[in-house]
C-alpha cells in the first residue's frame, strides 16, 4: 500500500542539474533535513556533516549500495564515531609485565657485564656457564614481551554521528532477508519543502544526469511525505547493516 496525495501544488523540473535548487534549499535549512536515497557520494556526505555541525537535525535513509563505502574517499566513516574504552585491570596487568620485562633486561645486562669482567680479568673460565642463566632469562623475557604484545586492553564501540539507516539491499549476494529495495529519492527540508523524483543524493544525480524532480511546499503534501519518511525510518521492519560491524571494518582497532 502506498501513500497518495492528489491535487498538490508543485514545481516540476526535467533535465540536467536537477539538484541545483535542492542543494540550495538543503544548505538553507534552519531546523532539519530528511533524506531517502539508495545511493550516496562523498561530496554530498560532506554536506550532511557540515549541516550537522551547524546544529541541523539530520535523518538519512540509504542502502548498502553506498558508493562511498567502498571508494577511496571514505566520508562514511565520518558518520560512524569510534569510542575506545580501556580495561583498567588488563592495563594494570600489562604495566606489571612491562616493569618485570624491564627488570629482566637490566638483570641480563648486569649479569653479562659481570660475567665478562670476571672471565676477562680473573680468567675463571668456568663462569662461562653463567651464560646459561642469561639464556634462560632471555627466554623468560621473550615470553613476557610476547604476552605484552598480545595483551588486549582496549575495546571499541561505535555510534552514529546523526541518525541514519542503512538497509541491506536484496542484491547483497543473497545475504539479505529484505525483499524490498529502498529505491525512492525523497528530500524534506524543515518539514516545509519536499522533493521527489529520480535524482539520487550523488554528485552525478545532482549535477550531471538527466533527472526528473518535483518540488512542493504544499503543506498537506509535505506532511504526507514526512509521514512516509518517518514510517520508513522507524517502522519499515527492514534489516539494517550493523553499525558495530561496519565500524570495525572502517577503523583500526589496536588492542593495546
Amino acid at each position: 500500500m502506498g501513500t497518495f496525495y492528489n491535487n498538490a501544488v508543485c514545481d516540476i523540473y526535467i533535465g540536467k542539474s536537477a539538484g541545483t535548487k535542492l542543494i540550495q534549499d538543503i544548505r538553507n535549512a534552519k531546523k532539519n533535513v530528511k533524506i531517502v536515497s539508495p545511493y550516496l557520494s562523498p561530496y554530498l556526505i560532506k554536506e550532511l556533516i557540515f549541516l550537522h555541525s551547524k546544529g541541523i537535525d539530520i535523518n538519512l535513509i540509504t542502502t548498502d549500495e553506498i558508493e562511498d563505502f567502498y571508494g577511496t574517499e571514505k566520508n562514511i566513516n565520518k558518520l560512524i564515531v569510534q569510542h575506545r574504552y580501556v580495561d583498567e585491570e588488563a592495563k594494570a596487568a600489562r604495566d606489571s609485565l612491562i616493569n618485570f620485562s624491564g627488570t629482566l633486561l637490566f638483570s641480563m645486562i648486569g649479569l653479562i657485564l659481570v660475567l665478562f669482567s670476571l672471565i676477562y680479568f680473573l680468567k675463571v673460565w668456568s663462569l662461562a656457564y653463567g651464560f646459561i642463566i642469561v639464556a634462560l632469562l632471555f627466554l623468560v623475557r621473550d615470553f613476557i614481551v610476547r604476552q605484552i604484545k598480545t595483551k588486549k586492553i582496549y575495546h571499541y564501540t561505535y555510534k552514529q554521528l546523526f541518525p541514519f539507516k542503512v538497509y541491506i539491499s536484496p542484491n547483497s549476494n543473497g545475504m539479505s532477508f529484505n525483499r524490498t529495495f529502498i529505491h525512492s529519492k525523497i528530500y524534506v527540508i524543515d518539514d516545509e519543502i519536499a522533493y521527489m523524483g529520480s535524482l539520487n543524493f550523488t554528485a552525478k544525480g545532482v549535477k550531471e544526469n538527466h533527472e526528473t524532480r518535483i518540488r512542493t511546499t504544499d503543506p498537506n503534501a509535505v506532511s504526507k511525505t514526512v509521514e512516509e519518511v518517518n514510517h520508513l525510518f522507524f517502522n519499515s521492519n527492514l534489516v539494517e547493516r550493523d553499525i558495530q560491524f561496519w565500524g570495525s571494518q572502517l577503523y583500526d582497532e589496536p588492542i593495546n
